[in-house]
């Protein structure tokens, strides 16, 4: 799952990952899921570079597009369920790495994911992007060697998974 920002921030990287995962998403060894948000000019983007790649209505690419945040964030959810990567910049999302996600840090874009960023990679639970025009070589070799599987057993097992608790608790 590749999840842009909020404001659409990077979401060129997601049109790369698709270009870079051609074969192996012909080839079904691979689904591509690029979120989209509420944004629908990403959705549009989206769905214009994949038209042009070929792969308009592909069943092993998916956008995540609501209009209302609610639904949007149902339909996310859902689709954590059959996500075995997350990439994304180091947000808010960077938390989902204890439900033993493991983190494709995208570039990041201000101070506080800066800070998220040092966490991920600190904490083994979460690893920086490499080029996305070559990532059909670099992430299989992550998954071949198990650092993925590696930054997931970390998130999972080390991850803070009772923050809303904590806040119930002060509040």
């Amino acid at each position: 799952m590749f999840a842009v920002g909020g404001a659409g921030a990077q979401k060129e990287i997601g049109v790369q990952i698709v270009k870079s995962l051609a074969v192996k998403i012909w080839a079904n060894d691979i689904k591509v899921i690029l979120v989209a948000g509420i944004k629908g000019k990403v959705k549009d983007y989206f769905e214009k570079n994949l038209e042009k790649l070929k792969f308009k209505n592909h069943p092993n690419i998916e956008i995540i597009f609501e209009k209302d945040i609610e639904s949007y964030f149902q339909q996310f959810n859902r689709a954590l369920r059959k996500t075995d990567i997350l990439w994304t910049k180091p947000s808010e999302l960077s938390f989902y790495s204890a439900l033993g996600l493991p983190i494709i840090i995208a570039p990041t874009i201000g101070s506080q994911e800066e800070f998220n960023m040092r966490w991920l990679l600190k904490s083994g639970f979460g690893m920086a992007q490499e080029n996305p025009k070559y990532v059909s070589q670099w992430l299989f070799d992550w998954l071949n060697e198990g650092y993925l599987a590696e930054a997931a057993m970390e998130g999972f097992v080390e991850g803070e998974k009772l923050g809303t608790l904590n806040i119930e608790k002060m509040i």
